[in-house]
């Protein structure tokens, strides 16, 4: 049983201690994301899945929505559009669960001790397994689906083998935009609203439904400008992470509709991941010291 360690309050916080008395309740941690993610599809018919029914839906309504009424998609546009969709939904469902990770168990942790920061961590480990079981499903539908429909498509260019580091960078990037959120989110209930909005209008400012390429052949921005535009726009690592899945599970790609002038898709870049990288870091560690600073006065709370 882990010993309380009570530290005298001020105004400095020391985050690698935080960190050091958070992990000795791992063991916590993986109950409570075992408890939530059993608890999720406790009395659902389909069970887990549900996780695989969402992503193939949302694919085949947007796949609908480009190829067939606004005439705009290229071959093979459902598999590219979902694999923008992965990092997206990740971010997007973990950090709207987080938002409300702390005031879900304010009541147990005014009773009880434990690290204020489980169960926003739980929130965001229980959508990294949603993640997972959606690349599952990915993989089957480009390798199987696709091959059995259209022909075998091929395998993903060498650049897959940068895929966990990819991973990694959209989960520290979430996990520390979820603590922020958490954390406000206690003191001012009007920002899992605002956030919810946000995340509504941030769909159209990632490359899900349109590569990020887009951009730098905007006939609106002038040439000196457009590379310029594109590479800004990849600074955010969430447009990035979403960019860098097809590079890395596509390769090259025509995304110019058949018989229009070719649109290829730019080679993953490693400078742009170590940029973003750092970003991710630095979100992770600036939200988790935010956290510590804000998580002392939960319990105050009405």
């Amino acid at each position: 049983m882990p010993s309380i360690v009570i530290r005298p309050p001020g105004p400095k916080v020391d985050n690698f201690a935080e960190f050091r008395e958070f992990w000795r309740y791992k063991h916590l941690l993986r109950v409570l994301v075992e408890r939530g993610i059993r608890i999720r599809y406790k009395n659902s018919v389909l069970g887990v899945a549900w996780s695989m029914v969402t992503p193939i839906l949302s694919v085949i309504v947007y796949s609908i929505l480009i190829t067939a009424i606004l005439h705009t998609g290229s071959s093979n546009t459902s598999a590219y559009i979902f694999a923008a969709t992965l990092p997206w939904n990740f971010f997007s469902f973990a950090v709207l669960d987080s938002s409300a990770a702390i005031l879900q168990q304010l009541g147990l942790l005014k009773k009880i001790y434990f690290p204020r920061e489980i169960p926003v961590i739980s929130n965001v480990l229980q959508n990294f397994v949603q993640f997972l079981i959606s690349m599952f499903v990915f993989v089957v539908y480009r390798w199987g689906l696709t091959t059995v429909v259209h022909g075998w498509p091929g395998w993903p260019p060498y650049q897959v083998i940068y895929l966990p580091i990819v991973i990694t960078i959209m989960v520290l990037f979430t996990t520390g935009f979820a603590f922020f959120i958490s954390a406000l989110n206690v003191f001012y209930e009007d920002v899992k609203f605002v956030v919810s909005l946000l995340l509504t209008l941030g769909f159209y400012f990632v490359p899900v439904l349109y590569p990020a390429e887009k951009i730098q052949y905007s006939a609106r921005l002038t040439p000196s400008m457009q590379t310029i535009a594109y590479h800004a726009y990849l600074l955010n690592p969430v447009a990035w992470v979403s960019q860098a899945f097809r590079q890395m599970l596509f390769g090259v790609y025509n995304m110019a509709p058949v018989g229009s002038p070719p649109q290829m898709t730019a080679p993953f870049d490693v400078r742009i991941m170590c940029i973003d990288g750092f970003e991710s870091v630095l979100m992770c560690y600036i939200g988790y010291a935010f956290f510590n600073r804000m998580k002392r006065k939960f319990t105050e709370r009405p």
